[in-house]
């Protein structure tokens, strides 16, 4: 997902929070100023893993609070492979861009990216 927003024509600059952020400092604190003060959206990926995850947990939490209603489009929900879980219900009534849905797939990434580019 990185190559593809990174390296292709979308030149999008993502903050990667292993490959970005540098070790020493708290999680919580590091997560909470990146979302709000660094980055325009926040792209979360569904997975089984997700949803085992305290910080993402906390993270997803976070930035739907910094925009109540979804009005500034901060969070991205992102389904790339399917789960055994059910899909998380904090996150039911934001669209999805679904790697898995193959009538959506060739459209994927185009998708991504202009949600991605939104002012």
């Amino acid at each position: 997902m990185i190559t593809e927003l990174e390296q292709t024509e979308f030149k999008l600059k993502l903050c990667v929070f292993d490959r970005d952020v540098l070790p020493g400092a708290c999680v919580w604190s590091i997560a909470s100023e990146l979302i709000e003060k660094r980055c325009r959206r926040m792209v979360v990926v569904i997975s089984d893993d997700y949803l085992d995850s305290s910080e993402c947990d906390f993270q997803t939490k976070f930035a739907l609070s910094l925009s109540p209603g979804a009005r500034h489009k901060r969070l991205i929900p992102v389904k790339c492979k399917s789960m055994k879980n059910e899909f998380p219900s904090i996150l039911r009534f934001i669209t999805v861009c679904d790697y898995t849905n193959p009538c959506t797939k060739r459209w994927f990434w185009i998708r991504l990216a202009k949600a991605l580019m939104l002012p």
